[in-house]
């Protein structure tokens, strides 16, 4: 995906949030439910302003972001080489929190979404996404698996996106069918440890595999004898 193509994409969709939230405004109650639990069930409210500029609000926040990525990675850890994986993470983001703020709005007009599906179905997709695009993200400060590890290694970082990658797509898969066939909420729990603590086991372990934790070389003193 080109930077140009994704900056449409997103400029759009966060155009549309706007829009959505500046319409719905005049219209929302005083108190708006911006929260549900593991259950699905609403258990937190915000008055109409912050729910209203909940969703532009984390989308335009994800889309800066992204734009200053490129700005501000030093030289040797640049987005560049990967570009194109950035404007397709950028976009699945975007995408992602517009839809959130699409369901805080809904839900401040009455409208009974089933949050308890929608979101681990969403948020299951958008591991899949992620997990389909991991193994080409190069070594940076801001995108990725960063460990002292896999930030030490070139090799480590690949095999610990490969893998990481793998992971994400089981997890997401575990998050979209769990609503689905009626699995407990410690499922999605699980999926989403699983996703986020694994690669960083491995990467550890991969480290000690390839590179090891002895001395560095250019720091071994010769040791006197007597």
């Amino acid at each position: 995906m080109s930077r140009k193509f994704a900056n449409i994409i997103s400029l759009l969709l966060v155009a549309g949030a706007i829009l959505a939230s500046v319409l719905a405004y005049p219209n929302l109650p005083d108190q708006v439910p911006t929260h549900w639990n593991a259950a699905g069930e609403i258990d937190g409210y915000s008055g109409r302003l912050t729910a209203a500029i909940m969703g532009p609000a984390l989308a335009a926040g994800i889309l800066l972001l992204m734009w200053l990525i490129p700005v501000i990675s030093p030289r040797g850890f640049r987005t560049d080489s990967f570009q194109s994986v950035v404007n397709v993470i950028q976009v699945v983001l975007v995408a992602f929190m517009v839809g959130m703020g699409g369901i805080i709005l809904a839900a401040g007009f009455g409208h009974e979404l089933s949050v308890g599906t929608i979101v681990p179905i969403a948020t299951g997709l958008l591991f899949i996404v992620l997990g389909n695009y991991m193994g080409k993200i190069r070594k940076n400060f801001f995108i990725g698996i960063r460990t002292p590890w896999t930030l030490a290694s070139d090799e480590v970082w690949a095999l610990t996106h490969r893998f990481g990658g793998y992971l994400f797509v089981i997890a997401g898969a575990l998050l979209m069918v769990t609503p689905l066939i009626g699995l407990g909420i410690e499922v999605v729990v699980g999926a989403s440890l699983f996703a986020g603590l694994g690669p960083v086991a491995y990467s550890f372990i991969a480290y000690r595999r390839i590179e090891g934790f002895g001395p560095d070389e250019d720091t071994l003193e010769e040791v006197p004898h007597d």
